[in-house]
């Protein structure tokens, strides 16, 4: 083997890429990594948080030393309308729910996990082509024009993957498969984060400030990161949302979120494009797709690194497997890889989650959703528990007279979803006499 020639290329160093190749340098193989950035992650400052329960698994276990910004344990969600705002606040009586990390600081520690493991990295080189042969793919060209050669290539590139394009796997994406984010990170110093957020994360729900989509803010050490956005139909950028810097300047200037913003400075400022689909064909012959590259992501959930350092992992494995097996086939590949993401409970549960959600998202407009979800928590939960009780008890039972009290009941407590001003005006009255 030349020095041109490895076991396994990974190309993209972000969080599927440093998984495969440290997995795949621990299983003995041969790996290099081909980063097109000076520094892995340097383009994503704004930052994100990894879910715990993933974290739970043993694949994921060395992933809990990554570089932690904050230990968050408590989750707010504001509805907000013209007429009230309802916040649904999370606190458990104990635990983590999500370590809140920045990017530029994980995937870098993440690549350099991965040199540890045995790996060779090679920053700014972008790869700009593939080399096949026989309908299989035997290696990747970069800007440079120097070829270098793998028995399998796992693309690790993201959702704008040269490789997987060139590949044929990656579709035209459009629509309702894509949601653009916009995101922000505004310094407000340690002290005032401890007192206005603490290890609290925040998601906000109101008409102007997303299309179909969850804002949020998350808080790190000295900073906090903001994002929203929506999917890509035409209702996405119309007359009244021209771009998606106008959801975002909504989203700061809502009342709550401009107090809590009160003295910050804009430290960062960017557009995302993320796929919202699964892809059909993840794998050809020498080839395995990964991460957001693979359709592996969930940004309706917010979810997508485990994602990829799942995918990541078992496209090492699967590759591992076919190399001592001598067959880089789609065959061989495919069928390894498949069945580690489907014993996979955690990728398959919110994969499953996101789609039926995001079919009764679509179906509804901003507005809608946000009065829905008011009226899921109004009355401190009392009121939906009674509805959501004759719902489950009428669709075990078969029983529809059930399922129409629960509407019926719900329609009846329409009217106390609005506060009358008439009320305030007559204490303010009363009490002036």
């Amino acid at each position: 083997m030349n020095n041109n020639e490895y076991d396994v290329i990974v190309v993209g160093a972000g969080c599927a890429g440093p998984a495969a190749a440290k997995k795949a340098a621990e299983l003995g193989l041969k790996v290099l990594v081909l980063e097109k950035s000076q520094v892995p992650g340097e383009k994503n400052v704004s930052g994100t948080c990894l879910n715990g329960a993933a974290l739970l698994d043993s694949d994921l276990h060395y992933i809990v030393d990554c570089p932690t910004e904050r230990l968050i344990r408590e989750m707010r969600t504001y509805h907000i309308n013209s007429d009230r705002t309802v916040v649904f606040h999370e606190i458990p009586s104990e635990g983590v729910l999500l370590l809140s990390v920045r990017r530029d600081h994980l995937d870098a520690w993440h690549t350099e996990e991965a040199k540890k493991a045995g790996a060779e990295v090679k920053l700014s080189t972008a790869v700009v082509d593939i080399i096949e042969e026989n309908d299989y793919v035997k290696g990747v060209i970069t800007d440079s024009g120097e070829k270098y050669y793998a028995k399998v290539v796992i693309d690790a590139a993201g959702v704008n993957s040269i490789v997987g394009r060139k590949a044929g796997l990656i579709p035209k994406r459009k629509g309702t498969d894509m949601i653009l984010y916009i995101t922000a990170a505004v310094k407000l110093g340690e002290e005032i984060i401890n007192e206005r957020f603490g290890d609290c994360i925040e998601y906000y729900l109101s008409p102007g400030v997303q299309y179909k989509t969850w804002p949020w803010i998350f808080p790190k050490k000295d900073t906090v990161t903001l994002g929203t956005g929506g999917y890509m139909d035409e209702n996405l950028l119309n007359d009244d949302f021209p771009n998606v810097k106008k959801y975002m300047e909504n989203f700061m200037n809502l009342p709550i979120v401009k107090k809590k913003l009160d003295g910050g400075e804009i430290v960062s400022w960017g557009v995302h494009l993320e796929y919202d689909e699964t892809i059909e064909r993840k794998v050809r012959n020498g080839l395995i797709l990964t991460g957001e590259a693979g359709g592996f992501v969930i940004p309706f959930l917010g979810e997508g690194m485990p994602e990829s350092f799942f995918s990541g992992i078992y496209a090492a494995i699967s590759s591992a497997e076919a190399i001592e097996a001598g067959d880089y086939s789609e065959a061989q590949l495919s069928e390894r890889y498949e069945q580690l993401i489907g014993d996979n409970f955690f990728m398959q549960a919110f994969r499953h989650i996101a789609a039926v959600n995001k079919e009764a998202i679509l179906s509804k407009t901003d507005e809608e959703i946000t009065r829905l979800m008011q009226q899921v928590i109004m009355g401190g939960g009392f009121i939906s528990s009674a509805i959501h009780t004759k719902w489950l008890k009428g669709v075990e039972e078969n029983n529809m007279e059930l399922i129409q009290e629960a509407y019926d009941f719900l329609e009846l407590i329409q009217p106390y979803g609005s506060v009358d001003p008439d009320f305030e005006n007559l204490i303010k009255g009363r009490r002036n006499k």
